[in-house]
C-alpha cells in the first residue's frame, strides 16, 4: 500500500493550488505557476553560487547572512520585509531543475509563508510589522505566542553544510526533509500514481517517477522509498548537498 502525505503536506498542497489554480499537466512546470503567488520573485542564473546568489538577493534588498565559502547551489530561498526571491541553476538538467524549484518552493510555502499566515490569523495584519524586523512584538503578541518558532528579519535557505554535504543541525535537517516531501506532493501528488500497476510490479514505481513525472533519478528513488518503505530502503543521494 503506498504512503499517504502527511496531513501538513496536504493542507499545504491544497492551499497552493487554490490559490495559483488548476495544477499545470505532467510533468508539472512550476515556473509560471509560481509567478502568481505576489510577492514571491523567481530567477534563473546560470551556475548558480552563494556570490552570484548575493547578487541577485542584494538587488531585492534581501540580506545575505553567511560567511561560507563560494560554492555551486541547485537553488536557494530568501526573503524579508514580506519580499520572497527563488533563485535556480538554469545550467543544470531540466529534471533538476524541476525538482530544485519545487524544494524551494516547499521551503517558502512551509517556512515561511505558513508561519506568516499563522501569526496573521491570530494576531492581525499588524504583527507582520514584527516578522518583518519593523518593531518589536508587544506583550500581548508575545503572550499569545503565535511568534514561536516564527523568523523574524530576514529569512534564507542555502544553508551551511557538512563535508557530505549534509545540512548541520537537527532543525535544518528537518526543514529540508520537509522542503523535500512537499515539493514531491506538488509534483507527483499521491492520487495521480496508478495503484493498479504498482499492485502489479512495484518496481515499476521508478521509471514511472522520471518518464511521467520527470523527476530526476535521484528524487525518483527518494520518492519510492517514501511511498513504498517495505520495498524500497532510503538512501543517502549527495547530489541534494547542493540545495
Amino acid at each position: 500500500m503506498i504512503s499517504r502525505p502527511p496531513v501538513w503536506v496536504a493542507e499545504l498542497a491544497r492551499r497552493f493550488w487554490t490559490a495559483v489554480g488548476d495544477p499545470p499537466p505532467f510533468p508539472r512546470d512550476l515556473r509560471l505557476v509560481v509567478s502568481w503567488l505576489p510577492n514571491l520573485h523567481f530567477v534563473e542564473v546560470p551556475h548558480l553560487s552563494l556570490t552570484s546568489a548575493a547578487t541577485h538577493f542584494a538587488r531585492r534588498n534581501i540580506p545575505f547572512p553567511t560567511t561560507e565559502p563560494d560554492r555551486p547551489l541547485s537553488g536557494c530561498f530568501g526573503a524579508s520585509s514580506g519580499i520572497s526571491l527563488i533563485l535556480i541553476d538554469s545550467a543544470q538538467e531540466q529534471a533538476e531543475q524541476r525538482v530544485a524549484l519545487a524544494h524551494e518552493l516547499g521551503h517558502y510555502l512551509r517556512d515561511y509563508q505558513e508561519p506568516r499566515r499563522k501569526a496573521t490569523e491570530r494576531l492581525g495584519p499588524t504583527v507582520l510589522e514584527v516578522l518583518d524586523g519593523v518593531r518589536p512584538p508587544t506583550v500581548e503578541e508575545r503572550l499569545v505566542g503565535a511568534l514561536r518558532g516564527v523568523t523574524v528579519g530576514c529569512h534564507t535557505h542555502f544553508l551551511e553544510r557538512d563535508f557530505w554535504g549534509r545540512a548541520i543541525t537537527s532543525a535544518a535537517q528537518e526543514a529540508e526533509a520537509a522542503a523535500d516531501r512537499l515539493a514531491l506532493e506538488l509534483l507527483v501528488p499521491v492520487d495521480a500514481i496508478t495503484s493498479t500497476v504498482l499492485a502489479t510490479d512495484p518496481n515499476t514505481l521508478i521509471p514511472l517517477l522520471v518518464t511521467e513525472f520527470g523527476l530526476s533519478p535521484a528524487f525518483a528513488d527518494k520518492y519510492a522509498a517514501i511511498l513504498l518503505p517495505a520495498h524500497f530502503s532510503q538512501k543517502f543521494f549527495p547530489r541534494f548537498a547542493k540545495y
